[in-house]
């Protein structure tokens, strides 16, 4: 029995996003947060879910727990509404905030 052609589409599209999803990934490891020692880091809530990471886990999180809402919400570091992909706003506009180990 021969899949439908709409059933193929989505078979190829999940392995495209999950593709992107783990090179987006990949590019947090290595990052680490700057200003400060470890045990005082700044956390940010997550704005679909409320839990708290700081800026690297909220980013993973963020990508892997809420990859659908991410391209509407409230940014966690400038409060600013966000109508785009929340991890891409996120990296562009607060990449101060990271740092290469």
């Amino acid at each position: 029995m021969d899949a439908d052609p709409w059933t193929l589409c989505l078979s190829s599209t999940a392995r495209r996003y999950q593709s992107a999803l783990q090179s987006r990934s990949d590019m947090f490891m290595g990052f680490e947060e700057m200003d400060g020692e470890d045990d005082i880091r700044e956390e940010f809530p997550c704005p679909f879910c409320s839990e708290y990471f700081d800026i690297v886990g909220l980013c993973c999180h963020i990508d892997d727990e809420h990859p659908v809402e991410a391209n509407n919400g409230v940014c966690p570091v400038c409060a600013m509404r966000v109508g785009v992909d929340m991890v891409a706003h996120i990296t562009q506009q607060h990449g101060h905030i990271f740092k290469v180990s």
